[in-house]
């Protein structure tokens, strides 16, 4: 993801000192992320959201300081006089590279820093067979990421209250917990992925359920939380609607997913189905390799 262009840019990007992220940067580096996704809103590129709970800041502490623990040649800050104004983090896992979020305080844009925390973060993908980038709605966001080499496939999102007389009843699968991550490892085998240290760790977070579809011609897994499914992997599209369904059911309220492509046309469907939303918006750029259609990602961790 990258931000909005500010009317007032007031530093070169070659004043700024673009360094590894640390743990003590975590706090600054949320800082900037508030203050440019409210800029986002204002421009009208997403919808303004509500303030997070505090359960959600304190998520958030704890996963960006996990890419320092678990990714740190991926994480990056840029300072400008010690302080922090831009950072990009992004994933390796095994042959594929993600760029997880990618954002430049608004009165720091327009003058190279993203692209210079760009070309860091993608040093971690040296080697890697599969990058992928999940953009914003910024247009320079986009012809940044075009311009990296990857193919582009316009994206979309899902949000709303499901009418429960839509879902259908008797739904396949059960709830799951840590025993099923060899069913996750072997599902994202199925897809050439590998994020099973990831659900792992999201599950940490109380907020959070695995479902699995473990019997019958089709496997799958979905981590999602009431009001947001977070990632979901299938062997084929029936059970990845299956899933979907089922995150669908436990919902309290609204809910959202994010990162839907053409790929992902059973998505479509449930989403209809259910009198959910669909907003175009943003773009997936993916690089060696094609959009897996039984599958969602998380953003953070693709």
């Amino acid at each position: 993801m990258d931000t909005v262009p500010s009317a007032r840019p007031r530093c070169d990007a070659a004043r700024c000192d673009v360094r590894p992220m640390s743990i003590d940067d975590v706090e600054a580096v949320m800082a900037v992320i508030e203050v440019a996704r409210a800029a986002q809103a204002d421009a009208g590129l997403w919808p303004t959201r509500p303030a997070p709970s505090a359960a959600q800041v304190e998520a958030h502490r704890v996963s960006h300081a996990r890419f320092v623990q678990r990714d740190g040649p991926g994480a990056w800050v840029a300072a400008d006089g010690g302080r922090v104004v831009g950072v990009a983090e992004s994933v390796r896992r095994g042959g594929f590279w993600g760029l997880s979020m990618l954002f430049v305080h608004p009165d720091f844009q327009g003058r190279g820093v993203g692209g210079r925390l760009l070309e860091a973060a993608s040093s971690y993908a040296a080697g890697a067979s599969q990058r992928m980038i999940e953009s914003s709605p910024d247009p320079r966001a986009m012809r940044r990421y075009f311009l990296a080499g990857l193919a582009m496939h316009p994206g979309a999102e899902l949000g709303g209250r499901p009418d429960p007389r839509a879902i259908p009843p008797s739904l396949p699968g059960r709830e799951g917990d840590e025993q099923d991550l060899d069913l996750v490892a072997s599902v994202e085998a199925h897809l050439g992925r590998s994020r099973t240290e990831d659900v792992a760790f999201v599950l940490n977070d109380d907020r959070c359920r695995l479902d699995v579809v473990d019997a019958g011609p089709g496997r799958g897994w979905v981590v999602s939380r009431p009001d947001r499914l977070l990632m979901l992997g299938a062997t084929d599209e029936r059970t990845a609607a299956v899933l979907l369904w089922r995150h669908l059911a436990g919902c309290e309220g609204e809910t959202q997913a994010y990162g839907l492509t053409a790929a992902q046309q059973w998505a479509f469907a449930v989403a209809y189905e259910a009198r959910l939303s669909v907003r175009v918006t943003g773009a997936l750029f993916v690089d060696g390799m094609a959009v897996p259609g039984p599958w969602l990602p998380s953003g953070w961790y693709f």
